[in-house]
C-alpha cells in the first residue's frame, strides 16, 4: 500500500469513528427523551436501561454508519481543501482515481463490517431490546395484544414453518393459515392449508383442514385428506410467539429469510415484501460507499472557500436525493409496482455509477 493511500485512509478512519459514535449517542439521547416519562412512571430500574441500550447499539451503528461515512468524507475532503492538500496531489500529477482509491476501499471494508452486524448480530439482540422496551420500558403488552397482523412467518420447532394471512392476536385466530411440515433436509414432506386455527387455551383447533402428503420435489404423494375440525398435539407453539414473531418484524438472517421464501415460493404464496427485505439486506450496507462515492465529484475539486460552501450544500442535496429515491422506490417494490431486486438496487446502481461520469470534473 502507498504512503498516499495510508495517509488518506488514517485522515477517514478516525473521522468515522467519531461520528458513528456521536450519531449513536444523539439517537440513544432522543430515544431517552421519547421514552422519559414511561421510565419514570413505570420506574424501570437502571440496569434495564443500560441493558437496553448496549442491546441496542449494533441495530443503531447499522442504521447510522452511511451518515457516519457521509458526514467524515465531508469533512476530510473540506479539510484537504482548505490546505490545499488537494491541489498539491494534482500537481504532483495524481489523477482524481488515485486520491479516492482509499475512500472506495474504506467503503467496501465499512459494507462488508455493516452486513456482518445486520445479518450476524443484529437479529439476535434486536429481539431481546425489543423484549426489555415492551416488557419494563413501556409496559404494553396487554395494548399489543389487541392488534391485527399480517403475512406472518414464524420458524416453530421441530422443522415446522407457519404461515398466517392475518393473525387477530386478541381472538388468538389465525387466517389463512399454512403449516410445512419439513424433513431433517429442510424439504417439505407434507403441506397444511386451514381456513383458520383457532387457540382453545391449550390448543390450536384447525377449521375446514387439507393435509397434502408431498415428495422431495415438491409433488403430491395419493389424495389430499380433508377434515372439518383437527388438532395437531405437535404444534406446541402459542399465541405468544406468533405475537412476537409478528411484532419484531422477523429479524432473521439472510439465509434464514431465503430459505423461509424459498420453502413459501415453492407452495404459491406470493411475498412482495418479504423479498424486498430479502434484497435490501444486500443492498443497503452498500450505502456508505454510494454516498462517500457520490462526495468526489463535488468535494474534490480545487475550490475557493465560497464555492466550497456551495459544493457542500449541492453535495448534502444529491444525497438527501438518493435516500428520497430508495424511500420511494423501497414502497414502489413493496407494493409489488417493481421487481424486489430492482426497487432495492437501482439507487445504488443509479447514483454509485452515475458519478462515474463527473469524476472528470473532480480533476480540476
Amino acid at each position: 500500500m502507498k504512503i498516499l493511500d495510508r495517509y488518506l485512509i488514517k485522515q477517514l478512519v478516525f473521522p468515522i469513528l467519531i461520528c458513528t459514535a456521536t450519531l449513536i449517542f444523539l439517537v440513544f439521547m432522543a430515544d431517552i427523551f421519547d421514552y422519559l416519562d414511561e421510565m419514570i412512571r413505570h420506574k424501570t430500574a437502571l440496569k434495564h436501561i443500560l441493558l437496553y441500550y448496549l442491546i441496542l447499539t449494533p441495530e443503531t451503528f447499522v442504521d447510522v454508519i452511511p451518515w457516519a461515512c457521509f458526514l467524515a468524507t465531508i469533512y476530510v475532503l473540506v479539510n484537504f481543501n482548505f490546505h490545499n492538500e488537494t491541489t498539491a496531489m494534482k500537481v504532483a500529477g495524481l489523477e482524481i482515481t488515485s486520491i479516492i482509491r482509499p475512500i472506495l476501499f474504506i467503503g467496501f471494508s465499512v459494507g462488508i463490517i455493516s452486513f456482518l452486524v445486520s445479518d450476524q448480530i443484529v437479529p439476535k439482540t434486536s429481539p431481546k431490546a425489543n423484549q426489555i422496551l415492551k416488557e419494563r420500558i413501556e409496559k404494553k403488552e396487554e395494548k399489543e395484544k389487541r392488534r391485527v397482523f399480517e403475512n406472518i412467518t414464524y420458524y416453530g420447532g421441530k422443522n415446522r414453518l407457519y404461515y398466517a394471512r392475518t393473525f387477530h392476536a386478541k381472538e388468538q385466530k389465525l387466517e389463512d393459515f399454512i403449516i410445512l411440515w419439513l424433513d431433517s433436509k429442510k424439504n417439505v414432506k407434507k403441506k397444511t392449508v386451514a381456513r383458520e386455527a383457532i387457540w382453545t387455551g391449550s390448543e390450536w383447533e384447525l377449521h375446514f383442514t387439507t393435509d397434502y402428503a408431498m415428495e422431495q420435489k415438491g409433488n403430491l404423494i395419493g389424495e389430499p385428506t380433508f377434515q372439518p375440525v383437527v388438532v395437531y398435539p405437535e404444534i406446541n407453539e402459542t399465541p405468544n410467539d406468533f405475537l412476537k414473531a409478528a411484532s419484531e418484524g422477523a429479524q432473521i438472517s439472510y439465509h434464514d429469510l431465503k430459505d423461509y421464501i424459498a420453502k413459501l415460493r415453492e407452495n404459491g404464496i406470493k411475498l412482495n415484501t418479504e423479498m424486498v427485505t430479502l434484497h435490501q439486506k444486500l443492498s443497503f450496507p452498500w450505502h456508505s460507499l454510494v454516498v462517500m462515492f457520490l462526495c468526489v465529484p463535488f468535494l474534490a475539486k480545487t475550490s475557493t472557500r465560497r464555492m466550497i460552501a456551495f459544493n457542500v450544500l449541492a453535495c448534502i442535496s444529491v444525497v438527501f436525493l438518493f435516500h428520497v429515491a430508495g424511500a420511494v422506490m423501497l414502497a414502489l417494490g413493496k407494493a409489488g409496482k417493481l421487481f424486489p431486486i430492482l426497487s432495492v438496487w437501482s439507487p445504488n446502481f443509479l447514483f454509485g455509477f452515475g458519478t462515474f461520469f463527473f469524476l472528470d470534473r473532480a480533476n480540476y
